[in-house]
């Protein structure tokens, strides 16, 4: 009977959609200005997020964003994100999917707002939506383990991530005005 009930989970033909949101807000003792062309490179997510391996232009501020994640009991898991960048007004900037249905969908915010005259303060909100055909394109278990446990561990993930995306964009920021600072 068990045995049964595993073979029909793991054919069930509903799709599968796993999801999580984290945000992060934290202030740096450096004004807006001077983080002006700083926070606007892409290229630190790259350089400063947990798992991410590449980010390449594509043209017309649209990139590919791919990420690659040690999954247990499965071995690794990349995936891409084609998203494009949006400046709304001075202090936001948005990289979303070009295709709100897309299999891989993410959406990331970040806000920057004076604090006083020489800090700001800077939010990251990041949301991911993966959808496939079946819960064992994402992991053999998931058709057990089910969405809300997958979400809930990639919830747990994005929060990591962006702790340490924070920690170390923040060693890369005041490494990078450092000499600035020296030769004035």
């Amino acid at each position: 009977m068990i045995a049964v009930f595993l073979m029909l989970m793991l054919v069930r033909s509903d799709m599968f959609v796993a999801e999580a949101a984290a945000e992060a807000s934290y202030n740096v003792e450096v004004n807006r200005e001077a983080l002006r062309g700083y926070v606007d490179d892409i290229g630190l997510f790259a350089r400063n997020m947990p798992g991410v391996i590449e980010v390449r232009p594509l043209g017309d501020s649209t990139y590919l964003y791919r990420t690659e994640r040690d999954i247990p009991l499965s071995g690794t898991m990349q995936t891409d994100f084609v998203i494009r960048k949006r400046m709304e007004a001075d202090s936001v900037t948005t990289y979303e999917s070009v295709d709100r249905n897309d299999d891989n969908y993410m959406l990331c915010r970040v806000v920057i707002r004076p604090l006083t005259p020489t800090s700001t303060t800077i939010r990251i909100q990041l949301r991911l939506q993966l959808s496939r055909e079946r819960a064992s394109e994402v992991h053999w278990l998931a058709p057990v383990l089910g969405a809300d446990f997958i979400s809930e561990q990639m919830r747990k993930d994005l929060v990591t991530m962006l702790d340490t995306f924070i920690e170390r964009s923040n060693e890369e920021l005041y490494a990078h005005l450092k000499p600035a600072a020296a030769h004035r």
